[in-house]
């Protein structure tokens, strides 16, 4: 089983996020902040990115930040695979991976929901045999909790798992799960972030995620 983690992993999504950010600062007056900036603010989930972006810019109203919030996941929401696509080679390397009969899974810290309209958007309904994304009855990465999920879905072992990522928040997860985490170097974290968590393995493009088996 191969579970990769959305954004920064599959897809290219910060140009989205940050549009969609950003507009939702100006529908409130306030100022833009960098893409590169927003960059460092995600994989926990959309509380906290809006959490740190509002601490990025100084915005101190605590009873509005609720509303920014919401108001954030109405826009993105809408629609969630604007200036989004998969990294290049992606598509080919999950083809590879699905004609050796292998299950491909999604998993990510944003709202279910989202994570099955944008994966269903770029790769087509049913291109995965599993998308999990945050729900309330489960908690969100770092925590194994979905990842357990997953296993007892398709009966697997965890050493029938192996997870890509891209942050601290994935590597974390899947060391906390036992599963072989595999750390990307294209997404949102510098590789020497990633170096320093350790995972079993670190690649640099997409064209190396079929090469990478189960040991």
């Amino acid at each position: 089983m191969y579970i990769f983690d959305i954004d920064g992993t599959l897809l290219y999504t910060i140009d989205s996020i940050a549009y969609n950010i950003n507009q939702t600062l100006k529908a409130y007056g306030l100022k833009e902040t960098p893409t590169d900036k927003i960059r460092e603010f995600v994989g926990n989930g959309p509380k906290v990115l809006i959490e740190k972006t509002l601490d990025y810019i100084g915005f101190e109203k605590s009873e509005k930040r609720e509303e920014i919030l919401n108001s954030y996941n109405k826009r993105y929401d809408d629609n969630p695979s604007y200036l989004t696509k998969p990294y290049d080679g992606i598509v080919e390397e999950l083809e590879k991976i699905k004609k050796r009969g292998e299950l491909l899974v999604a998993f990510s810290n944003k709202p279910d929901s989202t994570c099955k309209k944008v994966i269903g958007d770029v790769f087509g309904e049913g291109y995965f045999d599993f998308i999990l994304g945050y729900r309330k009855d489960i908690e969100r990465k770092p925590s194994p909790e979905g990842m357990y999920i997953i296993k007892e879905r398709f009966g697997v072992d965890f050493s029938d798992i192996i997870y890509f990522g891209d942050s601290e928040v994935d590597m974390k997860c899947g060391k906390n799960a036992g599963v072989f985490t595999v750390g990307c170097s294209w997404g949102f974290r510098d590789r020497k972030i990633l170096e320093d968590l350790k995972p079993d393995s670190i690649i640099d493009k997409p064209s190396e995620i079929s090469k990478i088996r189960r040991v």
